[in-house]
């Protein structure tokens, strides 16, 4: 019976202008934001290359330098982009793509691509994921509000009750013919996401791009299927095929349009992020906080001094200098990550707020999956500049430890060459795999499959409930 349903909803929908005019508009739509999303990423890729490269020969080509003036030139650290990225920018271009890894100073990511793109901007980061959340919903509401409240208008509701067909064979069959249909407009971003498991580095990078992919797949198909029997429950509910309509393009405004601009805003009322003068002036008083401290650096003096049994800094086998400069960058390295956990915490608080919005739309649920799935959101942009610090930290050890043992008696006249420039390693990013942070998302994986299946009880209920009044 649920075969004979499906047959008679393709033909219906292969059939009616409606169907084919929505489908139309929703292919060229996805294809147009597939294609600019993809070109997006793989300029941001070629222009990464490009910069790793200069950046690289800039330093090596500067010449002889005092270690610690290298270490104030340093070098940048810049964020790979995933190829899922594509399907799903995230916060690619609000987040950041390169951190510069100086002495002294644990900086915020730069280079926003947000703050280049302007008015164009919400055109530029058009995406296929935002189409599948914010508009597949409503072509399915526009393409099922009839799927019920039309069998009634028509009559067909009381044979179809007559002939015995469940309320739940009826949902399941109307939703796989209107999935088969949606398919063939959707098709494009599974076409997108298997190009970007091609396109890995490595057998790991190539199993954890399958991997994230196939989560894909599976979150959208959770969402597919709680929009669709959402929609067919509301065709159910009501009489005529008119008030179903306004019933889901009013849901559709409220739940997957509004509220989550609305989330997002109160998330943000709620838990401020610092002024731009109050965060540089905290990283500042943390790099500063070795010098201002006298009492530790007498300690440190005193130490070292008995340790070699010698009385003046001078007499030291290394540059004392120096070696205060290393034990600066060790002073503040606690400070800047209590500075970045206090940052991060504000944003994890902004993501508690909208996953508690969630509970009333299930796009934004979908948006954290997606964005966690495709490596494009707050967790994955985190451990990139976590990366970058580690290797800020051994570059800047590194030139500090070369100036404690060379420079002595020298001072600030030491000077290196592209011997030690040619010993700091480039650096190298590779994002965490999606199974070892799996476990942060369960709340919205959960919420995600409570609404789908809410609405398929709802659906569900609906239609029983329509199919006895059809026979009543």
């Amino acid at each position: 019976m649920i075969t004979a349903i499906v047959r008679k909803e393709l033909r219906c929908f292969l059939r009616s202008g409606v169907y084919l005019s929505l489908a139309a508009a929703m292919l060229a739509l996805f294809v147009g934001a597939s294609s600019l999303s993809a070109q997006r990423i793989a300029a941001f890729e070629r222009e990464r290359v490009a910069a790793e490269a200069a950046d690289r020969d800039i330093w090596l080509e500067q010449g002889e330098r005092n270690p610690h003036s290298a270490a104030h030139f340093s070098r940048y650290a810049f964020k790979p982009t995933p190829h899922l990225v594509a399907f799903d920018p995230g916060t690619t271009d609000f987040s950041g793509l390169a951190v510069w890894m100086e002495a002294h100073n644990q900086n915020p990511a730069v280079f926003r691509r947000a703050e280049d793109l302007g008015d164009v901007g919400r055109f530029a980061s058009l995406s296929p994921a935002w189409i599948l959340q914010t508009m597949a919903p409503l072509f399915l509401f526009l393409v099922l509000f009839g799927s019920i409240a039309g069998e009634r208008e028509q009559g067909t509701l009381r044979q179809l009750s007559a002939s015995g067909v469940s309320a739940r064979s009826l949902v399941l069959g109307k939703f796989i013919g209107a999935s088969v249909a949606a398919g063939l407009v959707l098709l494009p971003g599974l076409i997108l996401g298997a190009w970007a498991t091609s396109a890995g580095n490595g057998s790991h990078v190539l199993v954890d791009q399958a991997n994230r992919l196939l989560g894909l797949i599976a979150v959208y198909g959770v969402y597919v299927f709680g929009v669709g029997t959402l929609a067919i429950g509301v065709s159910a509910r009501f009489k005529d095929k008119r008030t179903a309509l306004v019933v889901l393009v009013c849901l559709w405004v409220g739940s997957f349009a509004l509220l989550p601009r609305l989330a997002t805003s109160t998330a943000v009322t709620l838990h401020p992020q610092p002024d731009l003068v109050e965060l540089a002036a905290d990283l500042r008083a943390a790099s500063k906080a070795f010098y201002e401290d006298k009492a530790y650096q007498e300690q440190l003096k005193r130490e070292q001094l008995a340790k070699h049994n010698v009385e003046r800094t001078e007499d030291l086998p290394f540059d004392y200098g120096a070696y205060q400069l290393q034990k600066s960058e060790e002073h503040a390295h606690p400070r800047f990550d209590a500075f970045y956990d206090r940052l991060d915490e504000i944003h994890r608080n902004q993501e508690r707020v909208l996953q508690l919005a969630a509970v009333f739309s299930p796009v934004l649920a979908l948006q954290e999956l997606s964005a966690g799935l495709a490596g494009s959101d707050r967790r994955h942009h985190r451990a990139f500049t976590a990366s970058a610090e580690q290797h800020r930290r051994v570059i800047i050890r590194q030139l500090n430890e070369d100036l404690m043992h060379n420079a002595r008696g020298a001072g600030r006249d030491y000077v290196a060459d592209v011997v030690l420039w040619e010993q700091i390693r480039d650096f190298s990013h590779v994002p965490p795999t999606f199974d070892t942070i799996a476990s942060e998302y369960a709340f919205s994986m959960a919420l995600l499959v409570i609404h789908a299946l809410a609405a398929f009880a709802f659906a569900t209920a609906m239609l029983g409930r329509a199919l006895r009044r059809s026979v009543g």
